[in-house]
């Protein structure tokens, strides 16, 4: 993660899914049955009792995923880059003085894969607030900015929470904010 960890509500969209996915299946496996068929009521009690639970489940998830992150990523920062108008691929940046090493995560899951892109960076563009189109929502979180990067290899395009592009821009842009890395 960035050394200027980002605010929480740029993670709403993440812990919300998966709370919100976890409900959705426990409460499916519990009152289809109920609904469709077999003669068993469910009872508000041990309806309660497995939402509870659930919710306990998933901010240990949460938790979890924030240690394991910090772990996989370190002082790096995630985000998705593409050549403009190409397909995105998510990864995790190393970032020096004026220069930026992409490292491409295997299907979206940390885990490295292929070569690294290796970028000098002349220009970062400027954070307009563009946002994923939805229908690219199950592969891109809504909250992503998308800015352009001007480099040797042409203009490309990066997605990633407000606080990654500042900490990128920043890191770019300071010889000493780099230098120890």
């Amino acid at each position: 993660m960035p050394r200027n960890r980002g605010p929480l509500r740029e993670q709403s969209f993440l812990i919300f899914s998966i709370v919100g996915g976890m409900l959705i299946g426990i409460l499916a496996v519990l009152v289809l049955p109920a609904l469709f068929g077999n003669g068993r009521e469910v009872k508000p009690g041990l309806l309660l009792v497995v939402v509870v639970v659930t919710l306990v489940v998933a901010a240990f998830a949460v938790l979890l995923r924030q240690i394991i992150g910090k772990r996989l990523v370190g002082d790096r920062i995630e985000a998705a880059l593409r050549e403009h108008d190409g397909k995105w691929r998510h990864g995790r940046i190393t970032v020096g003085y004026g220069q930026l090493s992409f490292q491409p995560y295997l299907w979206q899951v940390r885990i490295p894969s292929g070569t690294p892109v290796e970028l000098e960076v002349s220009e970062l563009g400027e954070d307009t607030g563009q946002r994923p189109p939805l229908r690219k929502i199950w592969s891109m979180n809504p909250q992503l900015h998308i800015v352009q990067v001007v480099t040797n290899r042409g203009l490309w395009e990066l997605a990633g929470l407000p606080s990654q592009i500042e900490e990128l821009r920043t890191r770019l842009s300071e010889p000493e904010a780099t230098a120890h890395r």
